[in-house]
């Protein structure tokens, strides 16, 4: 058989299977055939898009606080512990259903509970996380805490919260925020 450009031929291996080798003669079509392989190696190793979308911007304590102001919008602080399975129920199941909302209309970051090691800076206090979590009042994990754009403490919730619930609160909160912000 002939093809328009292209030849095949039938090459058989003194033991091996049959296989089939398509000659491009026209240089256009090495190169389609080049960019078309390019491009599924391309997509087998990137992350599919809503892998992508799903992806919080956390921000460490000290520029969460410094972006909330610059950018006018609360802060949402995520108190976990390596132990805690909810904790971890939150990240991986409550929080990706809220990453519109979260990326949007807040500020992340997270305070690891249990690191009474690390410093973070607050006000005029340079505080442990552990420190920094009870005078936000919170004493179990998980826990959410909003700050005002300003650092101050708004509010806490403590313990696990499914996303339906948290979506309300945060709503109310950023409503909140564009109304202040429109007056």
């Amino acid at each position: 058989m002939k093809f328009k450009n292209k030849k095949i031929e039938n090459l058989r291996s003194s033991n091996g299977p049959r296989s089939v080798r398509i000659k491009a003669s026209n240089p256009a079509n090495k190169l389609a055939v080049f960019v078309s392989i390019f491009i599924l190696i391309g997509m087998l190793f990137s992350p599919p898009l809503s892998a992508q979308e799903k992806e919080l911007n956390w921000n460490s304590f000290e520029k969460a606080i410094e972006l909330a102001k610059e950018q006018e919008k609360p802060i949402f602080v995520d108190v976990w512990a390596p132990w805690c399975g909810w904790c971890k129920k939150m990240e991986k199941g409550v929080y990706p259903e809220l990453v519109a909302t979260l990326n949007e209309d807040f500020i992340l970051t997270r305070l690891n509970r249990d690191d009474n090691e690390s410093r973070k800076q607050y006000q005029q206090f340079s505080l442990t996380p552990l420190r920094l979590a009870q005078k936000f009042n919170v004493q179990n994990v998980p826990a959410v805490v909003l700050l005002s754009p300003e650092g101050e403490y708004l509010f806490h919730i403590s313990g696990f919260t499914e996303a339906d619930k948290l979506g309300e609160i945060l709503d109310y909160v950023a409503l909140d925020g564009a109304e202040r912000h429109l007056r």
